[in-house]
């Protein structure tokens, strides 16, 4: 055999073992910073009677409240990835946040940001702290 189709064997070898690890991994519903299927999560949200992000309203002014939490939560650099991801979802005058985030002090401020960005609405703070 020669070094070309050694080299070719073991990384296919190397492939088939990484697959087999990957699928074998045991998944409790949780997210750690390394996932990025939060398939179960979502099927959680499913059963749940909380508002999801396709419980958004299409109205303008419901479209922009959620533009605009959002894009104040994206420009503070101080949040987590967990926290610029939280789900927003704005229906007539309430708007609903969900999802985990880092810390209590993150959390309050995730609020805070909404709060400010949603005059006249009322904030449901659904946020989960990580490992809480």
């Amino acid at each position: 055999m020669n070094s070309k189709t050694f080299t070719i064997a073991a990384l296919a070898a190397c492939f088939v073992l990484c697959a087999q690890a990957v699928a074998a991994r045991a998944h409790d519903g949780t997210l750690t910073s390394g996932d990025v299927d939060n398939t179960a999560v979502n099927n959680a949200d499913s059963h749940d009677a909380m508002p999801v992000p396709t419980n958004q309203s299409n109205s303008t002014e419901a479209l922009q409240t959620t533009a605009n939490i959002r894009k104040a939560i994206m420009a503070d650099g101080t949040l987590s990835v967990a926290a610029h991801n939280v789900k927003i979802v704005t229906q007539g005058s309430a708007v609903t946040l969900r999802g985990p985030v880092a810390s209590a002090a993150e959390k309050a401020r995730v609020v805070a940001l909404a709060r400010r960005n949603a005059p006249g609405k009322d904030v449901l703070d659904q946020l989960t702290i990580k490992g809480a």
